[in-house]
């Protein structure tokens, strides 16, 4: 993790922060001193997911849904 943002080019060469796969995304937390950190696409959709139940956001599944088809295995 690092404390700036990773450049375009630089978050493809950062594993992803939870299962090491290459990252397309990044993210922070205040609770890692906002530390940024690289996820990979399934990752990222499912940290969404957990956020949007955490926050308790009605039609949740269709949300991750059409975010999946978005992302589907690519940069967004």
């Amino acid at each position: 993790m690092r404390r700036k943002p990773y450049t375009e080019r630089g978050i493809s060469k950062v594993p992803c922060e939870r299962c090491g796969a290459p990252s397309v995304h990044q993210w922070q937390i205040c609770a890692l001193d906002n530390q940024w950190a690289g996820v990979c696409n399934e990752c990222d959709i499912e940290l969404n997911m957990l956020v949007l139940q955490f926050m308790g956001v009605k039609d949740r599944e269709k949300i991750i849904e059409k975010y999946r088809r978005q992302n589907n295995g690519q940069e967004i």
